[in-house]
């Protein structure tokens, strides 16, 4: 318990991975109970929820976005890139939410046929504190705060934590599952590039 508490320390600080930039990995692991994803390649965390598979109807979700507004991800008609981080308060996540804000930014000519949403377990009011600190106001996004029903109903949710698994998740017009990636080390990041290369196909 000792060494978990440690590394999860590690993880929420800032100052241990100052100037780091954290490795963009094109590792793939399974959603759901009985996958684990590790941290610092230290210490496993399990899993939990029923794991969503690619060609599956996207579940029906309730969630907030950071302005408290009630967003359902059974809404079709759009393309949608779904990038999931662990907690805002991690260095990592802060380097995913600004390359998915730069990328939305430089190319929002897609913006017309994919939609770009950050997910996390944090609530709404902390997501607006670090959209603020950022400056990604033309980021959307979503908060697993209440329920944690997005992590139990994707497989997403780390037990231990109550924290989304990091990853990225592309859905096409018909709602259904074209491709996801879920990173098994918390410390390396999805390839957006590649999901947008799919999701653009879907257009």
């Amino acid at each position: 318990m000792k060494k978990i508490t440690l590394l999860i320390g590690m993880l929420l600080s800032t100052s241990v991975f100052a100037e780091k930039q954290f490795e963009i990995t094109q590792k793939n692991a399974a959603f759901g109970t009985q996958q684990t994803v590790t941290l610092e390649n230290k210490v496993n965390f399990n899993l939990s929820g029923n794991a969503i598979k690619v060609g599956d109807y996207f579940p029906s979700i309730e969630l907030i976005t950071s302005n408290l507004q009630s967003f359902d991800t059974s809404e079709s008609g759009r393309v949608k890139i779904y990038s999931l981080l662990t907690s805002i308060d991690t260095p990592v996540c802060v380097q995913q939410a600004i390359d998915l804000a730069k990328f939305t930014t430089k190319h929002s000519n897609m913006n017309n046929g994919i939609e770009f949403y950050a997910i996390s377990a944090d609530t709404p009011f902390a997501q607006q504190r670090f959209i603020n600190k950022y400056n990604l106001n033309g980021l959307k996004f979503l908060s697993d705060s209440i329920e944690h029903n997005f992590g139990k109903e994707t497989g997403a949710q780390i037990k231990e934590l109550g924290l989304l698994t990091r990853s990225i998740i592309v859905v096409d017009k018909n709602n259904k599952i074209a491709y996801y990636q879920r990173v098994p080390e918390l410390t390396t990041i999805p390839d957006l590039n590649k999901a947008v290369n799919i999701a653009k196909t879907l257009i």
